[in-house]
C-alpha cells in the first residue's frame, strides 16, 4: 500500500488522468453527471472549478448568472458589480439552477437546459417577461459559498451559523476552556447593536471562561468554532433572550438575534486533580513536543506565584523563581507545592501556563508563613523550560522495580507523617505500578517481594482514605489485602 501511495504521489496530472481514448477520465469534471438532478435539468459544464468541496443545503452560494429564452436575455447580475447570493435548497431562482448548486465546486463555470416544469411553470416570470410554459438557460458560476449549519439537535433552524472564514486549526473550545472573543449582536432586521465586546480599533478581545457565555445560542456556536474563525450567527428567541428580552438594551420579547463573532484564540483548560482543585490554562503551543514529564522527572522550571484574589498580581505575589530544578513526587521542598507538580505533568517542553490551585492542593490549612494564610488559594504563572524522563519501569528488572516502588513509597510515607495526605496518595499508587501484573513473574522469591511491596502500598492507600474519610476505599483496599494474606 506504502508503494502505491508513493507512485500516486510522484504521478503528474495527466497522468494521473490517464484513460481509455474516448472514455471519461476520472478527474475531468467536463462529464459530471449528477444522478440527483432532476428529469428535465441538464448541466454541461464549461470550466472545471477547483478543489473537491461542494456545497450543501442551508450555504449560501455568490454566483454570476444570466438568464435566456428563446436568447432573450431575462436576468443577469453583471450590471450589479457582485455576484448574487442564494440559499441552497432554498428554490431560488427557480428549482432547477437551485438543484445544480450542490454539484459545483468552486469556481466551475456551467451551462444548464431548464425545462418548465423545474424552471416558472405555467405563471411564467411577469416581472422579468419570461413568458408561461417556456425552458430557459442560464449560465452560472459558482464563485464562492458561506458553510451555514443549523447546531440544534431538533434541526429547527433554531441556531444557524454562517461561517465566514474558517480557522486554521482543528481545536474547538470546551467549557471549562478559556476563549478569546470579538463580537456584536443585534435583533434580526435592525441596524443598532445592543452588545458589543473586544470590536474597536486596538481593542483587545474578552477574554470569558467558554462555559459562561450568554445567551446559550451564542455559547453553542462558538464551541463549534476553530480559532481564528468568524461567523454570523443567527438566534431563534428560545435560544437568545425568550419571553423576557433584555428591555434597557432595546431586545424586545420573542425577539431573534444575530451576533457577528470572532474566535481569536483559545486557551485549553486542563483539570489536573479531576475535582476543579487544580486547573491549569495553557497559555501556548508547542506543536514539535508531545512527552509530558512525570514521577521522578527532573524539570527546569520558571515561576511567579501570588495569593488568589483581587487587586494586581505585582500586590499579591509572593515568589518568583527562574529556572529552578524540581523533582516531581520529592518531598524537599516546602514551596513546590501538589497542585505546582500536577500542572507540571500537562505540559511539554517549552510551554506556558496559567494555574488555579485550591488550598488544599497548595499549603493547606498551614499556609505558607509570612507569605499565604490558613486555607488560600494560590496562583501560578509557569513556564516548563526542559525536563528528564522519568525511567520506564516496563523495561527494570524484577530488583530495580522493587528498588523503585519502595523508594516511592518512602517518599509518601513523609508525605504522610506531615499531613500532606492527598500527596502520599498519589506516591502509593505510583509505587504500586510496577507490579499491577505480578501474577506474570514466575520467581518465587521476586514474586514475594512484589506482593509484600504491593500489600504495604495499599494498607499505606488506606490509611490515606481513613484520614479523607472515604470509607469505601478503605473497606476496598482491606479486602485486597485480605485476599493476598
Amino acid at each position: 500500500d506504502f508503494v502505491v501511495c508513493f507512485v500516486l504521489l510522484q504521478m503528474s496530472d495527466d497522468e494521473l488522468n490517464m484513460s481509455p481514448p474516448g472514455s471519461p477520465t476520472a478527474f475531468d469534471d467536463s462529464s459530471y453527471d449528477d444522478s440527483s438532478l432532476p428529469i428535465g435539468v441538464k448541466k454541461t459544464v464549461l470550466s472545471n472549478g477547483s478543489g473537491w468541496e461542494r456545497p450543501k443545503d442551508m450555504y449560501e452560494v455568490q454566483v454570476n448568472i444570466t438568464g435566456k429564452y428563446d436568447e432573450i436575455i431575462f436576468d443577469s447580475n453583471e450590471s450589479e458589480g457582485r455576484p448574487r447570493t442564494y440559499v441552497v435548497g432554498s428554490g431560488l431562482p427557480c428549482k432547477g439552477l437551485d438543484s445544480t448548486f450542490k454539484g459545483m465546486k468552486r469556481g466551475e463555470k456551467s451551462t444548464v437546459v431548464i425545462d418548465s416544469p423545474h424552471a416558472f411553470g405555467p405563471e411564467g416570470l411577469p416581472d422579468k417577461n419570461v413568458p408561461a410554459d417556456v425552458a430557459v438557460t442560464y449560465e452560472v458560476e459558482l464563485v464562492d459559498w458561506h458553510k451555514v449549519e443549523d447546531i440544534t439537535k431538533a434541526k429547527d433552524k433554531g441556531i444557524l451559523v454562517k461561517l465566514l472564514d474558517d480557522g486554521p486549526e482543528w481545536d474547538k473550545p470546551k467549557d471549562h476552556d478559556f476563549s478569546f472573543i470579538r463580537y456584536r449582536g443585534r435583533v434580526v432586521g435592525e441596524d443598532k447593536y445592543f452588545a458589543e465586546e473586544g470590536m474597536g480599533e486596538g481593542t483587545e478581545p474578552l477574554r470569558v471562561k467558554t462555559g459562561s457565555i450568554l445567551p446559550s445560542g451564542l455559547l453553542e456556536a462558538v464551541k463549534e468554532l476553530k480559532k481564528g474563525s468568524k461567523a454570523l450567527v443567527t438566534l431563534k428567541p428560545e435560544h437568545a433572550f425568550g419571553e423576557t428580552g433584555i428591555p434597557d438594551k432595546a431586545v424586545p420579547a420573542n425577539a431573534a438575534v444575530e451576533y457577528e463573532v470572532e474566535l481569536v484564540d483559545v486557551h485549553n483548560v486542563i483539570d489536573a486533580s479531576k475535582d476543579g482543585g487544580v486547573l491549569c490554562e495553557t497559555l501556548n503551543k508547542v506543536s514539535t513536543e508531545w512527552k509530558k514529564p512525570k514521577e521522578t522527572s527532573k524539570c527546569s522550571v520558571s515561576w511567579k506565584a501570588a495569593v488568589a484574589g483581587p487587586g494586581s498580581w505585582a500586590s499579591r505575589e509572593f515568589e518568583n523563581l527562574e529556572n529552578r530544578s524540581v523533582v516531581i513526587g520529592s518531598a524537599g521542598s516546602d514551596t513546590v507545592t501538589d497542585g505546582l507538580e500536577r500542572a507540571l505533568e500537562q505540559l511539554v517542553k517549552g510551554q506556558r501556563a496559567f494555574v488555579s490551585v485550591r488550598s488544599e492542593y497548595a499549603f493547606g490549612e498551614a499556609g505558607l508563613e509570612g507569605k499565604v494564610k490558613a486555607g488560600e488559594s494560590v496562583e501560578y504563572q509557569v513556564e516548563l523550560h526542559s525536563f528528564e524522563e522519568a525511567p520506564s519501569t516496563y523495561s527494570m528488572s524484577a530488583a530495580d522495580k522493587k528498588a523503585y516502588s519502595e523508594k516511592i513509597k518512602e517518599t509518601g510515607n513523609t508525605f504522610f507523617k506531615t499531613g500532606q495526605i492527598r500527596r502520599a496518595l498519589r506516591r502509593y499508587e505510583v509505587a504500586l505500578e510496577p507490579f499491577e501484573y505480578i501474577d506474570n513473574i514466575r520467581d518465587e522469591a521476586e514474586k514475594s517481594a512484589a506482593q509484600e511491596i504491593k500489600a504495604a502500598c495499599n494498607l499505606n492507600l488506606a490509611a490515606c482514605h481513613d484520614k479523607k474519610g472515604d470509607w469505601s476505599q478503605v473497606l476496598i483496599l482491606g479486602f485486597i489485602c485480605w485476599q493476598h494474606t
